[in-house]
């Protein structure tokens, strides 16, 4: 029988899952392959060899050992997951797809539906991970933490109705918890006739020491006072939640200054024109977060020619890649992988970045990524892909920086969490990015966060100019385009433009002081 465990099973599953905590996949790769040959009749070998040439990035042989093992199995589900694993790891998207969804009909088990639609959502797919969840609700009805991941789904989807009915059952089994109530304040305005202050200041006093809870409910308190219009109250919030989240954070502001200084010392002059490899002519959407980076990807998403791609992971892997084979030894610090940058191999960041994303980038002639860190890397995107097209958003620095610090972000960004930190970053991004514009003359169009709200058109038309492009008048109706999205941004993007956001900040000028001085001392203009 598929999955029967004995003894046996059972010490080779420990080994091997020994053996991949402790990092040594090549040590679990021969412990499967030992259990594979013991017990040919065990998933546990084949399952755990394709788990482990993943990990070792070899998808193709992932992929035969998952095959392998469905061709006397067929319909096992763990098996089929594998299997969707393998093909979309080799950019095989329809046919992960298809071996998830049979997944879903070969299981009643909830849990490994819940496998099955962690799987679906982190692959972008998310009606399909929707039935994954409808499935597993179905048998487990009260479960908070399936519910909880249903409405996120559903959020994703802009099926906000249906996402805070799931958050407010998630509540009805289990009174105060913070990401439930957190997201019923974020997908609905509260008022002071209307609000879930009460529940979250009870939440916040039951949370006692546990760091984690308190900061979700400082940030969720901090929205919705602001609601309200009680800005002290608001500000209070925001900073108890940032402070608790830099507690808990090891960044260190000096790597990312040495960082910098590396990446203009790496790159000092005029970058010269690059041969093209491929052919291909990505569009990238960099800038800090929460500055419109979303809001763009909308707007490009809407026209026939571009598939909105999301946030990819992609090139920050490329490089990585090519880095590391340029090195005799591996950097010790991001400071030192960014003064390599310069030895990667173009070419190669071309092959492995479009390996990368060839799974998410759609079948439209143009695509997005809109990753907005890749701004550290824009002369190697224009080494490996001459014909890319980066497109910058900038705002207002206060308003930026204040719609960084209050917003909670689940990684990415732990220079968030303190003004001082959060100036200090601005400061370098900026001087970083003046230093890509005098190196990369008129190869970075920067857009404005401000026009795109006060003057769509023309900003569409502009970027749509720059990027060979013709203009649509789709372009202009972003908030319906229906592609899913998970940003911060999410139940913005899905309304019409409204520019009470462009000077939001201003009711907090008196405690961004502080930070008004130290941006305009470094340079910056905030008038």
């Amino acid at each position: 029988m598929a999955g029967m465990t004995s003894p046996a099973v059972t010490t080779f599953e420990r080994e091997i899952n020994a053996r991949l905590r402790a990092g040594d996949i090549a040590g679990a790769a021969a412990a499967a392959a030992a259990c594979r040959s013991a017990l040919p009749d065990s998933r546990a070998g084949w399952y755990f060899g394709s788990v482990a040439a993943l990990l070792k990035g070899k998808a193709d042989e992932a992929q035969t050992l998952a095959d392998q093992w469905l061709q006397k199995h067929p319909g096992d589900a763990e098996g089929l997951l594998q299997s969707a694993e393998c093909h979309l790891a080799r950019g095989e998207r329809a046919a992960a797809m298809r071996a998830a969804s049979a997944a879903i009909e070969a299981t009643t088990a909830p849990e490994l539906w819940d496998a099955i639609g962690y799987f679906l959502f982190h692959a972008a797919e998310y009606p399909l991970a929707l039935t994954a969840y409808d499935r597993a609700l179905a048998a487990r009805p009260h479960d908070t933490d399936l519910l909880g991941k249903r409405a996120v789904i559903h959020r994703s989807l802009g099926a906000f109705e249906r996402a805070a009915a799931d958050f407010r059952a998630v509540l009805a089994h289990a009174p105060g918890d913070p990401d439930a109530l957190k997201a019923l304040v974020e997908l609905e305005p509260q008022t002071p006739q209307g609000n879930h202050i009460a529940a979250l200041e009870e939440a916040l006093r039951q949370a006692g020491t546990d760091a984690k809870r308190a900061a979700t409910l400082h940030f969720a308190l901090a929205k919705a006072y602001d609601d309200i219009g009680e800005c002290p109250s608001s500000w209070q919030h925001l900073t108890a939640g940032n402070r608790l989240e830099r507690a808990g954070s090891p960044y260190d502001p000096a790597t990312d200054r040495a960082v910098i200084e590396r990446l203009i010392e790496t790159f000092p002059d005029l970058e010269a024109a690059a041969a093209d490899t491929t052919g291909e002519a990505p569009i990238f959407i960099v800038g800090l977060p929460r500055t419109g980076t979303t809001l763009l990807e909308r707007i490009l998403g809407q026209h026939s020619s571009v598939h909105a791609a999301g946030e990819l992971p992609a090139l920050t892997e490329a490089v990585s890649l090519a880095v590391r084979r340029a090195s005799r030894d591996v950097p010790r610090d991001w400071a030192q992988f960014a003064a390599r940058f310069a030895r990667a191999d173009a070419a190669v960041i071309a092959r492995e970045y479009l390996a990368f994303a060839r799974a998410l980038r759609g079948q439209r002639p143009r695509f997005t990524d809109k990753q907005p860190t890749n701004f550290f890397f824009c002369p190697l995107i224009l080494r490996a892909f001459p014909k890319a097209r980066i497109v910058h958003l900038t705002r207002h620095p206060l308003a930026a920086c204040y719609a960084i610090f209050k917003t909670r972000f689940t990684g990415g960004y732990p220079f968030s969490n303190d003004l001082t930190e959060l100036g200090a970053f601005y400061l370098g991004y900026r001087r970083l990015m003046d230093h890509w514009h005098r190196i990369l003359p008129g190869r970075i169009h920067d857009v404005a966060y401000e026009d795109l709200v006060t003057a769509l058109e023309p900003t569409v038309r502009a970027v749509l100019q720059y990027l060979d492009l013709p203009f649509e008048a789709q372009c202009l109706e972003f908030h319906r385009n229906p592609a899913p999205t998970s940003t911060a941004s999410v139940v913005q993007v899905r309304q019409p433009l409204y520019d009470s956001s462009l000077s939001r900040w201003r009711r907090y000028e008196r405690e961004l002081r502080p930070l008004a001085e130290q941006l305009a001392a470094g340079g910056i203009a905030l008038d």
